[in-house]
Order: structure tokens, then sequence, then C-alpha cells
């Protein structure tokens, strides 16, 4: 082999040459990936919220970046194509995430009302708490386990059992990664995980039922919203609680 002209040695060539990681679409490597989402979306609450009780806003962008960083390290080392995964049965996902998203939000708003923030801040939590959490928050617990699953079992799901597999183990994922990062809270550590376990299979259906991210992504953002403008010191919804101002 030459190089410019020069004779490069055997060992000098392997070390040059990029090593992308091997067999992407693997089980083991995707569950690989899955373990790391998992001690992420555990320490990034725990040490930021039950042990260093940081101020809520300031604890969100700690979590983002971490798992938006999470997510680019697993996109680039798996080569995954960003923009196949977003227009894959897009229709069929929007179409179930209006669905889902109405009885989400017609649900936070029936329960009883608590006090927000006024002025811009409040325009800010809704971007910030609202919008921006719920779009994050869908990423880790719902997107990255069923695009483990779906890259796992090689691609489009043209069988009747494949889509049942494709179902039954995303959504065995999506409930152990959801139980893991909530009990990083203390407030669930203490309660329990049963409410955001059901809330987020609830979100997860159209990402389930279309293998397209976007109606459970829109749906958690809009509950999130929702729970900003309608129950801002809830317990449950938004962790870490907080008080309006």
């Amino acid at each position: 082999m030459e190089a410019g002209g020069l004779h490069l040695p055997h060992g000098l060539r392997a070390h040059l040459t990029p090593h992308p990681e091997a067999q992407p679409e693997t089980w083991a490597t995707q569950l690989h990936w899955f373990t790391i989402a998992a001690l992420v979306g555990f320490a990034v609450p725990f040490v930021g919220s039950s042990i260093l009780g940081l101020q809520h806003d300031l604890y969100l962008g700690i979590y983002f970046v971490a798992v938006l960083a999470l997510l680019w390290a697993y996109a680039t080392a798996t080569r995954l194509d960003v923009r196949a995964v977003v227009l894959r049965n897009w229709k069929l996902g929007v179409a179930l995430g209006v669905v889902v998203g109405v009885l989400l939000v017609r649900n936070v708003f029936s329960e009883d009302a608590t006090p927000h923030p006024g002025g811009a801040y409040y325009w800010f939590e809704l971007f910030w708490r609202g919008g921006v959490y719920g779009a994050v928050d869908a990423l880790l617990l719902t997107v990255l386990p069923c695009l483990v699953v779906y890259r796992s079992l090689g691609g489009p799901l043209r069988s009747w059992r494949r889509r049942a597999g494709y179902f039954g183990a995303s959504l065995a994922l999506i409930v152990a990664l959801t139980a893991v990062y909530h009990l990083g809270f203390a407030q669930y550590r203490d309660d329990g995980v049963r409410a955001p376990e059901t809330g987020n299979t609830i979100i997860s259906l159209p990402m389930l039922l279309s293998t397209s991210p976007i109606g459970s992504v829109a749906d958690h953002m809009a509950m999130h919203i929702a729970a900003v403008k309608h129950t801002y010191e809830t317990d449950v919804r938004l962790p870490p609680p907080a008080k309006a101002r």
C-alpha cells in the first residue's frame, strides 16, 4: 500500500485507519449504548437533584447538555441516519401523536390547578421546563430505546411477528429506562415510579405503533407545556418540583 508515494508499515497503516464502531446494528452494540443511557439517566438527576439540590432550571440545563451529548455520541458512533429516522412513517406518527396528545393534555387540565410564575419568567418556563424538557425526555426515554430495538432487529418491520417483537422489546426498554431515570429523584424513591411509568408508556405509543419519533416527542412536549401552564407545582410530572415565584 502506498500513501503519497510512501510505503507505510502495516502497523502504522492500522493505527492511522479510522475505526468506526464495528457492526453498529447488532444487539450487543445497541444494548451497550442503552446501558450507557441508563447510567447517564440515573446519574444526572441523582447527583444534580438528590445530592446537590440544584435550582430546577440550572439542573435542567445540565441534564439537557448531558442527554444531547449522549445522543450525539450514539448517533456518531453507530452511524445513525437521523434524516431517515425522522422521515420514517412520519404521517402515521403525526396522526397517532395528535390522538394521544389530546388525551394527555385533557388529562393534565382535569387536575386541580396550581399557581405558576408570571411575566417573562413564565414564558421562559413554558419554553425551558415545558417544550425543551419534554423533547429531551422523549428522546432519552422513548426514542433511544425504540431505536435500539429497531436497529437490532435489522430495520424495516415487514411482518407482524417482527412488529410485535419491536413493540414488546421496545416497551420493555422504555419501562426499564423510565424507572431508572426517575429513581434518580428522591421523590420517586419515596413514592414509587408507577405514575411516570404509566404516563411515559402512553406517550410512547405513537413511536411503538409507527416507529416514527415525531408523535411521541410532540406529545411529551405538549404534556410538559400543559403541566407548566396548569400544574406548575406538580410533584409528579415535572421533576424536580418547583414553586411558583
